[in-house]
């Protein structure tokens, strides 16, 4: 094929012809005329070819929601110009497809090997499927491929083949298996960027890995790789990113981590990786105070960790800004030279063994602490005055600790607090302080178990942000606020075992946003009111109260309810079937020891599907509840120590194949008739008055009293 870089001055004629000007410029004519039909043979055929390219991989598109192939990949226009498509300026090559968060779905053609100019490629974030065919070893002048969050599967070693340019490889979010192949770097030689996280690769991290001298960043977290982390990572000296969380990697962290002076992320968290830390001996953390650069250093949930942190700690990277030592076996005091990271934004000491007092210089001169978690330790002693030096703390978890104070009315001097956790600690009895006004960013209020009594703060019912609010097993008293100005976002509302008395107050069942109500084992009195705007809450626990008369109607259009227990009060009435069949999504309710007098059974067809348990004993129920037979997926019912006589039917109990636990002791009955279920292992038919009982049953067990 003629070179089209030659030009005409390079052309060399003979030298007999060299007078001859008229033959000359003929020539001349006809070298020009092969070179453009030569030319432009050339070019269309390669346009071509790149245009049915990409025509295929629109006809494996099954789904383009946004019609972004659809309406602009035709072929009435030039590909350069279609969406996602570059071309090269000279010879009108694609060189680069972006498919990026398309929405598109569907497979690869074995097609796309076709376009072997290509040095791009970016498919991420799609929904493509199925294998990788085996023709994209094709393009090997590929220098970046994505092919993150899709669903393709199969070994990655089946179609990466040799991509002597390629940099940057990311296949993360699919579910990809096999190992990594371990010539990868002999067919990746100029690799700098590896992410094969978020799949389903297994095997070991294969040494011929750190043959990528140029590697920058590798991302293998969240897959099944196991097997030791080999020395060798340390020669991969230009590493920045090494994250590898999320896998069951063993053995001990080397400490050639310690070469890896350029490095900014050390992910090792969630492994079975050991290592004991200390001041006499090297370890893995020791060995990176060499990384001056490092600013996220994580190794929690590795139970296999022990020892305790030196106060050489301090000598860490000052630009740190991540610490993550959750979930490990570390002993000993927290040391206070972490207040020298005056830059660290996230600390998590969670879930080891640390005792001893916090220190009061955690934010000696650090002021950025955002983030700080030391729960589920042995620490003792108080929450230091001093983190209040911390007034960008958005989240503090101290909880299941031995700490001992008063509630540290400080709290409210820190204005950006959205999560606040103190639960299971022993503070001493008293008050929680009226400090909420200023926390209007308040998220999570988390004190169960804390000894704290008296009444409730009222500015906590002003929070406007406030999604959890827990405050079980402590000795509040006194009645709820009649209304509220904030709790617009509560989700979760608990404040049972404690000491409250008065009315449930109805605005509980209108907040817009609310799905768990824990209100069991007060002192709450009164009806129930009328509810004026029934919201979406999914659970509701009032039991082991004083309430007292009927369930309002309104109750009943708490449509979104899964779980009901109002046990263990007062309540009194009748059952009426038609009113619970309203709860169409209930899966457990619990109505034992009240005063409920009977049942009205009138059809309700299919409407109680959910329902898997129900208790009514200790009432006084004269009637078998036979609406129950629509509720097809009944396990476990208890109608013992009512009053309930005459016969059952075989037709009201149709159905109950489901049934595994069935009470009816201590009530009247004088005939049973054969129950459809065949699964029922537990029966409980003491003191009942009966004639004639048939049960084919596998198992027959008779409760205690």
């Amino acid at each position: 094929m003629y070179n089209s870089k030659n030009s005409l001055s390079q052309v060399v004629f003979p030298q007999n012809l060299i007078g001859n000007t008229g033959l000359i410029m003929a020539l001349m004519m006809a070298v020009l005329l092969l070179h453009f039909i030569v030319s432009f043979s050339s070019k269309t055929t390669d346009i071509s070819t790149d245009r049915s390219t990409l025509l295929a991989l629109k006809a494996h598109v099954v789904s383009d929601p946004r019609n972004f192939l659809t309406t602009n990949w035709s072929v009435d226009i030039s590909i350069c110009n279609w969406v996602g498509v570059t071309c090269e300026s000279r010879n009108q090559r694609v060189i680069a497809l972006n498919l990026f968060n398309m929405s598109l779905s569907g497979t690869i053609p074995p097609d796309m090997g076709n376009l072997s100019f290509l040095t791009w490629l970016n498919i991420g974030y799609n929904n493509f499927h199925d294998l990788l065919p085996v023709q994209l070893t094709n393009l090997y002048r590929l220098k970046f491929i994505s092919m993150s969050d899709n669903n393709f599967h199969g070994e990655i070693s089946s179609w990466v083949g040799y991509f002597p340019e390629l940099q940057y490889l990311s296949l993360s979010n699919n579910s990809f298996t096999g190992p990594i192949p371990s010539d990868m770097c002999d067919r990746l030689p100029t690799l700098k960027e590896l992410n094969l996280s978020d799949n389903k690769l297994s095997g070991k991290i294969p040494i011929g890995l750190f043959k990528c001298k140029g590697l920058q960043n590798i991302s293998l977290d969240f897959n099944s790789l196991e097997g030791i982390l080999p020395e060798e990572i340390g020669n991969l000296t230009m590493l920045r990113t090494l994250d590898l969380r999320g896998n069951q990697i063993q053995g001990r962290i080397p400490v050639t981590l310690g070469n890896l002076r350029d490095l900014e992320l050390l992910d090792l968290s969630n492994n079975d990786l050991s290592g004991t830390l200390s001041s006499s001996e090297r370890s893995f953390l020791s060995s990176l105070a060499n990384c001056s650069r490092l600013t996220a250093l994580a190794f929690g949930s590795n139970p296999l960790i022990s020892g305790y942190l030196p106060p050489s700690i301090a000598n860490l990277s000052v630009s740190l800004q991540y610490f993550d030592a959750s979930s490990c076996s570390i002993s000993g005091s927290i040391p206070g030279e972490i207040g020298n990271w005056n830059v660290a934004t996230y600390l998590d000491f969670s879930g080891n063994h640390f005792s001893g007092a916090i220190s009061d210089r955690v934010c000696n001169r650090n002021n950025d602490l955002r983030y700080l978690a030391v729960n589920d330790n042995q620490l003792e002693g108080k929450l230091p005055l001093y983190l209040t030096n911390c007034s960008e703390l958005v989240f503090l978890n101290v909880a299941d600790n031995n700490l001992s104070d008063t509630f540290p009315h400080w709290l409210g001097t820190l204005p950006q607090l959205r999560v606040l956790i103190l639960r299971s600690n022993r503070f001493y009895e008293g008050e929680i302080p009226d400090v909420f006004g200023n926390l209007n960013k308040l998220t999570t209020l988390d004190f169960p178990g804390c000894n704290f009594s008296g009444q409730l703060a009222p500015s906590m019912f002003s929070l406007t942000q406030l999604t959890d609010l827990a405050l079980a097993s402590n000795r509040l008293e006194g009645p709820l606020p009649t209304h509220v100005t904030g709790f617009q976002n509560l989700k979760v509302f608990d404040l049972s075992h404690n000491l409250l008395t008065g009315e449930v107050p109805s605005w509980l069942f209108t907040l817009p946003s609310l799905e768990y109500l824990y209100l069991s084992n007060n002192s709450l009195t009164g009806p129930i009111s009328q509810i004026q705007k029934p919201n979406s809450i999914q659970v509701d626990d009032l039991a082991d109260n004083d309430i007292h008369g009927e369930i309002p109607s309104s109750f009943f259009g708490l449509s979104k309810l899964t779980y009901l227990d109002l046990s263990s009060n007062n309540l009194s009435g009748i059952i009426r079937s038609d009113m619970l069949s309203k709860l169409q999504s209930l899966e457990t309710r619990d109505l034992s020891t009240n005063n409920f007098s009977g049942v009205i059974n009138l059809d309700v067809p299919s409407k109680l599907k959910n329902l898997t348990e129900v208790n009514l004993s200790n009432n006084k129920l004269r009637q078998f509840p036979s609406f129950l037979r629509s509720a097809k997926s009944l396990r476990s019912l208890d109608l013992s120590n009512n009053k309930i006589q005459g016969s059952i039917f075989k037709w009201e109990s149709e159905g109950w194949e489901q049934l595994i636990d069935l009470n009816l002791c201590n009530n009247s009955l004088t005939s049973l008739e054969q129950f459809s279920g065949k699964n029922i292992l537990f029966l409980d038919l003491r003191s009942i008055l009966y004639s004639k009982v048939l049960f084919y049953l596998r198992h027959l067990h008779c409760k205690n009293s």
